[in-house]
């Protein structure tokens, strides 16, 4: 526990010198710093308008409207949008038939939507779901260079298909900075500034936590929701390819058993409160050292730390074998689908344009950040930075399992594989908790028992593909 428990001066006046710059020296936002309660949106000559005569309103299908309800302010992208002559029309679905709901307007022919929130790929684009928007999105524009690497993440026959609007981490690790130092413990933050926060450092101190219990304290390492991003800080998936054509099983691949090992041993060594915590201030009264989720449980109200609260926040630790240049974040995306059929090419392209405009602005991106601290002040800008770090694509390398677009089966919570999982978000947490009747399962049997569906899943995918190409002409 040396390490752990051990900074050099040079780390921490580095620490301090960060923190000194980021904060003000207090960790908390000066008063006289107010944020803009409407942002003042700005017309921009870098966006053309819809031309005249062209459609100019989109039906939109998701599960949040984007027009603002009652005294919601109303966001920077449809601002933009409505400046530039376009309008949105909402088509309201849930999370458990969003699917369904659009594979019937597709097939019926009505209602059928021009922009749909979200989408499996490729498995929809095979369905015949969605089209290519290389016709209105050219990724090498400087408006969408930053995201090029991740839209290239979803070619299919050379073509693009989804378009990436923006991230955020799907799972930051948030702890008691007081719990820290009432154990003599290294900070966490102080780690990851200085290129230390990774697995092993973790498992250290989660385990020196739980031995420093006395008495009946029961004491925990984690609690929340972390198996996907954790195991992907490896590099690898569930699923790989190398030609966006054919899909392949990676469950034998030996970084992934090694993570999932891990996970194993916090279950086997009584390091998991398994039960539901919807929030990182719930959390830490049940002596739990790391809470794992994102951001909207730590932040805001009822959910962000009080002023009497010292919290800090760690992207997911590093894998100490990783040697890519840039740190891993598994992101989840915001992105619009071009619904197929949907001939209103010169609205979508505007709306992309507009939405992504209100995320790249600098203007812009100060006033959301402003805005963010003011709604959030006890906590810091350093803390804020660290969130922000981990959903720029400039700064990490953003990983997306293909294993969420192979089937329904595979990427779907409501698909009827297990109670409110899908197959692959179950691939990824069986070693960390027990399955529904109460069984802890090993990565080899985990393998050993879902490996031959995970490969019939994929031989239907592959062989769709083929027939998908064969007539993309």
């Amino acid at each position: 526990m040396n390490r752990i428990k051990r900074l050099s001066a040079l780390c921490l006046t580095l620490a301090l010198t960060l923190s000194i710059a980021a904060c003000g020296g207090d960790g908390k936002k000066e008063e006289s710093s107010k944020k803009e309660d409407v942002v003042k949106v700005v017309t921009t000559n870098d966006i053309d308008p819809i031309p005249e005569g062209a459609e100019s309103t989109l039906l939109y299908m998701g599960i949040d409207d984007l027009n603002p309800v009652g005294s919601a302010e109303k966001s920077v992208g449809l601002t933009l949008f409505e400046d530039k002559g376009g309008k949105i029309k909402w088509t309201r679905v849930t999370a458990q038939n969003q699917a369904t709901k659009l594979g019937a307007a597709l097939t019926a022919g009505k209602d059928v939507p021009d922009i749909f929130k979200g989408g499996a790929f490729p498995y929809q684009v095979v369905q015949g779901f969605f089209q290519s928007v290389d016709e209105i999105v050219d990724f090498n524009e400087p408006l969408w260079i930053d995201v090029k690497a991740t839209a290239d993440q979803s070619v299919l026959n050379g073509k693009h298909y989804c378009v990436p609007l923006k991230f955020e981490a799907a799972a930051m690790i948030f702890y008691d900075k007081n719990v820290i130092t009432e154990n003599g413990f290294d900070d966490p933050m102080e780690l990851y500034y200085n290129d230390q926060w990774d697995y092993d450092a973790m498992d250290e101190l989660m385990e020196e936590y739980i031995k420093g219990a006395e008495g009946d304290e029961v004491r925990y390492g984690i609690n929340g929701y972390y198996a996907p991003q954790y195991v992907q800080q490896t590099g690898e998936t569930l699923v790989k390819t190398d030609d966006y054509i054919t899909y392949k099983n990676n469950l034998d691949n030996p970084k992934l058993a090694a993570a999932e090992d891990r996970l194993a041993n916090w279950q086997k060594q009584g390091w998991v409160e398994p039960s539901w915590i919807g929030s990182a201030g719930e959390a830490f009264k049940k002596n739990i050292l790391f809470y794992s989720m994102g951001a909207w449980a730590a932040t805001g109200s009822g959910s962000g730390p009080t002023n009497t609260d010292n919290w800090g926040v760690v992207p997911m630790p590093k894998d100490p074998t990783y040697e890519g240049d840039l740190p891993i974040s598994s992101a989840t995306t915001t992105q619009y689908m071009w619904v197929k059929g949907s001939t209103k090419k010169e609205a979508v392209k505007t709306f992309y344009e507009c939405y992504r405009i209100a995320v790249t602005d600098p203007g812009y991106q100060q006033n959301t950040k402003d805005k963010w601290l003011e709604d959030n002040p006890n906590w810091s800008e350093e803390a804020y930075q660290i969130m922000a770090d981990a959903a720029d694509p400039n700064k990490c390398l953003m990983i997306f399992d293909p294993a969420y677009g192979v089937s329904s089966l595979m990427s779907n919570d409501f698909s009827g594989f297990m109670t409110g999982v899908s197959l692959a978000n179950w691939l990824y947490k069986s070693t960390s908790a027990p399955d529904e009747q109460g069984v802890s399962w090993t990565w080899t049997q985990i393998k050993e028992k879902h490996s031959p569906t995970v490969d019939a899943e994929l031989k239907t995918l592959n062989e769709n593909i083929k027939k998908f190409i064969a007539s993309d002409k």
